[in-house]
């Protein structure tokens, strides 16, 4: 998984953010674990992004059998179908929808409009998870670091790598590939089998459009001679990028 949404602070010259329970800060092209991060505007950020789920243009905070949900573009609350128009805190409470003590997650939802201005997409990370086991992949220009923590049994891990060494161990971890996301990266045989998968993805791309445009004419009257020779051009342009696959892979 990439492009991923993710509490985000700029402090000075660093950055730090929050993936899938880990604190990290990006200092030029490193990047180091936080243990303790003590940045307020980060730490709100990581809270609000642990109670609430953010879904496309929304954020919803799910409260026992009750819904309530921040529009992000309109900068509206709605309690269900219903626009909250006073402070949401004060309407909930008063509404015996929220209980006092569950304020202080009332008043962090109403601080949306502001905290979500450290919550961001990152694009130089990538998530892979199986059985309990999450590896995380980052790449700072010629660098790639790798995290893994373990739910079972709470032991985590942290290093710096090459790509090559990075899909290797992700495979070891998880049973996926990461491949796509350090292919820029990679060097010698993988390198050569990745740019390889590309192509081969790449012609089957066509083949299946290809495919859907054949589907197309199957009910058309084959007897018509253009309807004839699109359907025969068609096999012919599938028969050429079949083969193009075969070269590939017999190499």
């Amino acid at each position: 998984m990439t492009n991923m949404l993710a509490p985000f602070v700029k402090i000075e010259e660093n950055i730090q953010f929050y993936l899938n329970g880990r604190t990290y800060e990006v200092n030029e092209n490193n990047i180091e674990i936080i243990e303790r991060p003590t940045n307020n505007k980060l730490l709100r950020a990581i809270d609000a992004f642990n109670s609430f789920e953010i879904v496309e243009n929304t954020v919803r905070w799910f409260h026992g059998s009750t819904k309530f949900i921040y529009n992000i573009e309109e900068s509206t609350f709605q309690h269900g179908t219903m626009n909250i128009r006073e402070n949401f805190t004060n309407h909930v409470l008063a509404s015996g929808t929220v209980r006092y003590q569950h304020k202080g997650t009332a008043e962090l939802f109403e601080s949306l409009p502001t905290i979500l201005e450290n919550i961001f997409t990152i694009d130089f990370a990538s998530t892979y998870t199986n059985e309990g086991v999450t590896v995380d992949v980052f790449k700072l220009d010629e660098n790639v670091f790798v995290s893994r923590y373990n739910e079972n049994t709470k032991l985590s891990k942290f290093f710096k790598t090459t790509a090559n060494e990075a899909v290797s161990y992700v495979k070891a971890e998880t049973n996926q590939d990461a491949t796509q996301f350090v292919i820029e990266m990679l060097e010698g045989e993988l390198a050569e089998e990745a740019s390889k998968n590309t192509e081969i993805s790449k012609f089957n791309e066509m083949i299946s459009f290809l495919k859907d445009q054949r589907g197309l004419l199957a009910e058309a009257d084959k007897t018509i001679e253009e309807i004839k020779a699109a359907d025969s051009l068609i096999n012919s342009e599938i028969k050429v990028w079949e083969s193009k696959i075969v070269e590939l892979t017999s190499n």
